[in-house]
């Protein structure tokens, strides 16, 4: 009896060693978290997150920025990984505890406020319902839990600006193809309408010198009968009104003449600009990239419509590097951990140690518990 006793707790002894060794290798592993802000829409997280894990771009921004403090293997093993997307996780600016608490009204208001501000900065349709993202990492040692957890706040930031610039080039194009499509169509309009109150002019002219006596006196009234306008006026006011009209449409023209330059010019501005978005392998060095063009393009103004329309542009690029290179940052810095995540490794020890113990004392005691496993059966009979 004694030996048994003995060897259930040297397999005790055995297992705790076992589990030390575990405990404090392979299953010792230190979380670091993060929480980064960066004030997202429901729509711009999804379109992030997606990106974001993706094997790909994973890869290929590992290629411009390594993560720190990691071996070859580790960051391989890391690329594996991070599609699965455990790393990250929205955070709501009102969580459901936060929703429960706060009246009704309050979130209203909240939300009414919320849509304002966008509206005043021509975000229709992209409300920011989270404040930021929740980074995480777990690894062996705290100082490297803490160093990949940092790399990947940079990561995330840098997948959306990329996505958000390249984007906004895609606004740009589309703008630019829309307007083009419609552009000739609206000068024509504009120069057939100039043609027809100029004939309308030179018509009451010629009515105003046979009838010189009916154009002097202004309470006499004859009928105008367009089919856009039908009324009584005066010839005098019919002339007047006629040549104001032109002076209108001639203003429009004039317009449209200089957002064709401006558009124009902007064309082969963008053409340049996705060309060097297809060369960027990163966020900043897309942002970097497009202000390079746009120097570049700054040189080559003639007027002061393209110049407007380049500061435009310019105006645009400010407002992406602004909101995701300068004002996303962390609010929560990725720690240091100074406790192992569980199951810890005294925690390992426990379990491992029990049930070597557990597994020695049924194979000690294996003759007695099959006997009693069979009395049971003996009786019967």
């Amino acid at each position: 009896m004694r030996k048994k006793v003995v060897a259930v707790l040297v397999a005790m002894v055995v297992g705790a060693g076992v589990g030390a060794a575990l405990g404090y290798g392979p299953l010792l592993r230190y979380k670091s978290e993060g929480v980064l802000s960066m004030e997202i829409g429901t729509s711009e997280y999804k379109r992030f997150a997606e990106l974001a894990v993706d094997g790909h771009t994973v890869q290929q921004y590992v290629g411009v920025v390594p993560p720190p403090g990691l071996e070859p293997s580790q960051v391989e093993q890391l690329v594996r990984d991070m599609p699965r997307g455990e790393w990250l996780m929205p955070v709501p600016k009102v969580s459901k505890v936060d929703a429960k608490q706060l009246p009704d009204i309050l979130l209203q208001i909240e939300q009414e406020r919320e849509k304002l501000l966008l509206s005043k900065e021509g975000k229709e349709g992209k409300a920011s319902v989270y404040l930021g993202v929740q980074l995480s990492y777990s690894a062996p040692d705290p100082h490297q839990a803490a160093g990949v957890a940092g790399w990947l706040g940079a990561y995330f930031k840098d997948v959306a600006t990329r996505e958000t610039v390249r984007d906004q080039v895609s606004r740009w194009a589309a703008d630019n193809r829309q307007f083009s499509d419609r552009a000739l169509e609206r000068k024509l309009k504009y120069q057939f309408d100039i043609e027809q109150a100029q004939n309308r002019v030179a018509a009451l002219k010629k009515v105003m010198s046979s009838y010189p006596d009916v154009a002097r006196r202004e309470s006499q009234q004859v009928v105008d009968v367009r089919k856009d306008n039908e009324k009584f006026m005066s010839p005098v006011a019919q002339l007047v009104g006629a040549e104001s009209e032109m002076i209108d449409i001639r203003e429009r023209l004039q317009r449209l003449d200089r957002e064709m330059e401006q558009q124009a010019f902007a064309k082969a501005l963008i053409a340049d600009a996705q060309a060097a978005l297809v060369q960027a392998r990163s966020g900043s060095e897309s942002v970097l990239k497009l202000a390079d063009v746009i120097v570049r393009f700054s040189k080559e103004t003639n007027t002061e419509a393209q110049r407007e329309k380049l500061s435009s542009l310019a105006a645009d690029m400010s407002s992406i590097s602004a909101r995701f290179l300068s004002q996303a940052q962390f609010i929560a810095q990725p720690s240091v951990p100074s406790r192992p995540e569980r199951p810890r490794p005294l925690m390992v020890i426990a379990l491992v140690a029990v049930l070597a113990g557990v597994l020695a004392a049924l194979w000690v005691w294996r003759d007695a518990l099959v006997q009693m496993l069979r009395e049971p059966h003996g009786t019967k009979t």
